[in-house]
Formats: C-alpha cells, structure tokens, sequence
C-alpha cells in the first residue's frame, strides 16, 4: 500500500514538475519555436501521459501503466501534430475548438479499453463490465482527487493568511511561486487518487449511478411532451438556427447517458423496477426522432449558407447521435435480450467515435477544407456575393486552406466586374476587420433604412452619421432594425437617438441610443473619437435596473433633457441622469 502510494505521488510529482517546466520555465522559448508546434508536442504528450498513467497506476502498476500511458500519448502527439500543419501555428489550430474536442476523445476514450486489455487479456477489450466499471470510476476518482487538491489548497492559503499576523511572510512568498503551484498540485492529485484507490469499495460510483437512473423518467417524459407538440407548434421556428440542432443533439447524447446507466454492467446490476426500465426502452425508441430532427436542423442551414466549420463538427455530432440512435432502437426492437445488445452497441460506438476523432486529426477530415470549398462552391455559382464570403475566418481561422482561397479570390478581385470583392478584401486589411466586413458595416442599406423609419433623431433637425447607424445595428439585435420600424400604440417612437456631447473638452460627438419597451437592455451609448464612432462604456448614477426609461423617452421628446453636472456631464431626463464614462 505504501509503495502504491509512493508511486502515485511520485507520478503526480513529476507531472507537477513538467507542466512547470513547460509553462514557465521552456513555454517562451518553445512558443517561438516552428509556430509552437514542440510546446504543443510536449506538453499534449506530458498531459496524456501522466493524466491516463495516473489514472491506469491502481490497477496496472507504475511500468505497465506507465508503458500503456506512453503508447497512448505517442500517437495522439504525432497526430496533433500532423494536423497542426494545416494552420500557421499551433495556436491557430488549437482556436478552432472542435480539434481540442477530438484530442479529448482520442486521449481519454482508449483509456479503460487499454485498462481491460491489460488486466483481462486480448479479450478485455470487449469485456463491458471490466470497461463499464472502469471508465465511471476513472470520473469518480478524478472528481474526489480534485476536491481533494481544493481542499490542499484552501488549507495551505489560510496556513499563509494566519503565518502572516506574526509577521511570517516567507511561507505565502513560496506558496506563489510557479513552481510551488504545479509539484503541491501535482503530489496532492497523486496523493488523493491514491488513497481514493485504496478505498474503492468505499469511493465507488454506484451511489451516482443509482442516483441518474432516477432521471430516466423524467427525460423520458420531457422527450414525449416535446415530439407530441411538435407537429401542432411546426417545424419553422425550430430550425431557425443551429443551436436547434445543438440542443436536441445535447439531449439525445444525455438521453444515451442514462439509457446506458440503466443497462449497467450486466443484466444483474440493471435496472428492475418497471417503470425504469420502461422508461429506457421508451426512451431508446424515441431517440431517431431526436437524431433526425438534429440532422435536419443542420442540413437546412448547409442548404441555406453552405459548410462551415461548426457546421461540419455539428454534422458529425449528429452522425454519432444517429448511430447510437440507431443501434438502441434495434436493441430494444430485438426482444428478451436488449440489453445485452445494447451493451455490445456502446462498445461499438466507442471505438467508432474514438476512429472518427483519429480521422478528424488527419487530413483525411478537414473541416476547413470543407468549409472553404463549399463556400468557394457557392460563390462560383452565384449562391452567394462577396458580402456573404466569410473573409476575417478565412484569414484568421480556417488555417491553410482558408489562406489559399483568399489567394484565388484576391486573383479574381483583380478581373473587371468585381469591385465589390475588392472592396472586401480591401476590409480585411484593416484593424477592425472581423466587424468592418459584417454585412450591416458592408452598408447594408435595407437595414439601415427599416432603423431610420422608427428612429427619432433629438435635438431637432440633427444629423445622424452612417457610421453612427451602422455601429448601432452591429450592436444591437439581429431583429432590432424590424423592431425600430415597427409602429407603436402610444406616443413613443420605436427607437430614438438623442445627439450630445458629454465631454466638451474631447473631439467629437456623444450619443444616447434607446428602444421603447425594453429597459435597460434598450440603452446604448456611442462616443465619436479620432478612430470614429465606438461604443462607450455607461455613467448612470442613480440608474438602477428596473428604471423606466420609457419616461426618459417622453421627457426628451417634450424637450425636457439638458446636460447637467454630475461629476460629469451627464443628460438629465424623466428623473434619471446618463453619461458617457471617459
């Protein structure tokens, strides 16, 4: 027991000792260094290695562990990196998100198949209670380790707090530094997941488990309820954005969580009370709806705006939810023996999730790539114009293959006829370029027309600058310049945009922008420098949140607003006072 002990703390030590040396003692020097590709190798390898090492130590030993930790870590490194040449850095690459997603699940899905090969043989790796067992227990153990290195923490600090009434400074001085931080947070992990270990019968997950079956009917009924309204509510407002597919993608995967609980490791341990049980087999059947109103959700936007990256991740989203949809439906469909197959359908699906996110780090998935050519695609065939060309990602974050298409397009900007191109491209040279190249910046005319019909300009017979109005609509809501059109029952304009100046002593102009209705979400506030129009951070003394600012609209509109002193100037209307913070 010592010697195991020994081992982990030694193991979360080291792991303490690496990431010190790989964030404050290499990291500047590595980071300049081949775009950051040997930092990101290093320590992609170090976080595999020592965090599946210590998860692997209490049932493999510190060498078979540590060799299973290693085989892992290596592969998954060369494909990080192997895909990190699609990008200018490895930073670039790391901003996209979805292949830290796929680096996760490649690093950690493996981990209780490569726990059951070693302690059961060749035939572990389709062991499901060996991998059911280990992989809840690898998150109960983690989880209860971490609490334990809060608690470290909190017990050192306050140790600090107190040795500082008597003057002892020295012990707060070396709990901050950076190498204190990562060995006391590193041996404390090692020392919990040791003890932890120790205690399994004790710090098991079966109380969680029994605990999330207890949801099963609750999700069910949830799930009924939303497909029996379904066809009475329509299909309209639901595929209105991504996030449609998004949610019932999350709902599904959850839906398949607790299907999985349910089941457990074997037919022994499986729920018995009928009405879990039931609530399984439900729940199972209803999940194609799920999968396939996700799918649908996000081809409707393909169709609509082509391929983008979070589309191509959400489509393979979907596919994973349509696979486990597919399988549980037939498990269920099987007879006696569903749950059986069930099991044998999660074993599957894990292996196929673990290849999909090994393809996804190649280059054989790319969802750059994709997303550039069909939005290349698009624009070739006069589906889309230049304004609806995501230019700033293409620079900024669809890597090499984003790179290449602004090469070609700045080639065609060049041919007679595209001037509009080349006014785009001539935006993305700008600082402000991500929002110079939105469409409203672009001077989308129809927007900006439906916000002049409702807005009241004050004081009377000023001016408000395109520049003004643009910035307005960037700010604002996507339905805000309907809504400022939109004529209202009593005396007060939609939107009203009151033309000031709060510091007399700077250049330019201040304005207050209000929406009836909507108060203190419908208060903006826009100051005119040397750049041009930007947003201003808000002076409000005495503005609280639920102040009426419908009756700061009337007051301004009778003519009652002045500039008042208030520290600084502020305007002063229907009791309340607003100002720009310098």
């Amino acid at each position: 027991m010592i010697s195991q002990r020994l081992s982990f703390i030694l193991l979360g030590t080291a792991g303490g000792l690496a990431a010190w040396a790989l964030t404050d003692l290499l990291g500047d020097r590595l980071l300049g260094i081949w775009g950051g590709r040997p930092l990101l190798g290093l320590a992609l390898f170090a976080l595999i290695f020592f965090g599946a090492g210590l998860a692997m130590l209490g049932e493999l030993g510190l060498r078979r562990a540590a060799m299973a930790a290693a085989g892992l870590g290596l592969p998954v490194t060369l494909l990080a990196l192997w895909k990190s040449l699609g990008f200018e850095s490895a930073e670039r690459m790391l901003d996209t998100g979805h292949l830290m997603i796929a680096i996760c699940v490649v690093a950690t899905i493996p981990v209780p198949f490569l726990v059951a090969t070693r302690f059961e043989g060749r035939q572990g790796w389709h062991d499901y209670r060996v991998l059911f067992l280990e992989s809840w227990n690898i998150v109960v153990r983690y989880a209860a380790a971490w609490l334990f290195v809060g608690v470290v923490w909190a017990v050192l600090l306050l140790s600090a707090e107190l040795l500082k009434l008597v003057g002892m400074r020295e012990f707060a001085e070396l709990l901050g530094e950076p190498l204190s931080v990562w060995v006391i947070t590193g041996a404390a992990l090692g020392l919990g997941l040791s003890v932890v270990t120790e205690m399994s019968d004790m710090v098991s997950p079966y109380l969680l488990l029994r605990l999330l079956r207890l949801m099963l009917p609750v999700l069910l009924g949830v799930v009924i309820v939303f497909v029996l309204v379904l066809p009475l509510r329509g299909l309209t407002h639901l595929f209105g954005h991504l996030s449609a597919a998004s949610i019932l993608s999350a709902v599904a995967l959850a839906s398949v969580s607790l299907i999985s609980i349910a089941v457990d490791q074997d037919d022994q341990e499986a729920v018995h009370t009928p009405v879990l049980r039931w609530s399984a087999r439900g729940l199972a059947l209803l999940l194609p709806v799920l999968g396939g109103l996700a799918g649908w959700a996000v081809m409707l936007r393909v169709k609509d705006y082509g391929w983008t990256p979070d589309r191509v991740t959400a489509a393979a989203g979907v596919i994973v939810v349509l696979g486990y949809s597919v399988l549980y439906a037939l498990a269920v469909l099987s007879g006696r023996g569903w749950m059986g197959w069930l099991r044998r359908a999660n074993i599957a699906m894990a292996l196929g999730i673990v290849g999909l996110a090994g393809l996804w780090l190649s280059p054989l998935i790319s969802p750059e790539a994709i997303a550039v050519r069909s939005q290349m695609a698009r624009f070739a065939a006069g589906a889309s114009d230049p304004v609806d060309l995501p230019l700033w990602e293409m620079k900024t974050e669809w890597g090499v293959a984003g790179q290449r298409a602004l090469e070609r397009l700045t080639a065609r900007a060049a041919e007679p006829g595209q001037d509009l191109l080349a006014e785009r491209l001539a935006l993305l040279e700008r600082p402000d370029a991500r929002w110079a190249l939105r469409r409203d910046a672009a001077g989308d005319a129809d927007a900006r027309a439906q916000l002049v019909a409702g807005l009241r300009v004050l004081p009377e017979g000023a001016e408000v600058p395109v520049e003004l109005l643009t910035l307005i609509l960037r700010f604002g809501r996507d339905e805000l310049a309907g809504d400022c059109a939109a004529q209202r029952g009593d005396d007060l304009p939609a939107c009203l945009i009151y033309l000031t100046d709060f510091l007399p002593e700077q250049p330019g102009q201040d304005a207050v922008f209000l929406q009836a209705g909507r108060g203190l979400a419908g208060l903006e506030l826009f100051s005119e420098g040397r750049g041009g129009w930007n947003a201003a951070g808000r002076f409000a003394p005495g503005l609280e949140a639920g102040a009426d600012l419908d009756a700061v609209m009337r007051a301004l509109v009778a003519g009652e607003g002045r500039l008042v002193p208030s520290g600084l100037m502020s305007l002063e209307a229907g009791g309340q006072k607003i100002g720009i913070r310098p």
